[in-house]
């Protein structure tokens, strides 16, 4: 028996995620992402919990913004990022 996928959700449980950038806070990595939701991009901001409870660690870029695989050059793209 398959369990149903909630209405609406279009990444699936099984699509492999990718990093496509990382930021030094989340309020930046949460602007990218809206941007790629509404070019029709599933995002994923996470580490956003060690930037606010280790906050000296977030001076690496801690906070990730990830798309699902297929989608990653794509996202790149429209986020002017040119490095893969």
């Amino acid at each position: 028996m398959s369990t149903p996928t909630p209405a609406g959700d279009s990444a699936s449980e099984t699509d492999e995620l990718t990093t496509v950038a990382t930021f030094s806070n989340s309020a930046e990595a949460e602007l990218s992402k809206e941007r790629l939701e509404l070019e029709g991009i599933t995002a994923f901001v996470v580490g956003t919990v060690t930037a606010y409870v280790v906050p000296h660690l977030a001076s690496g870029g801690t906070v990730g913004l990830q798309v699902p695989t297929a989608d990653a050059a794509t996202a790149r793209e429209i986020l002017g990022i040119t490095e893969p």
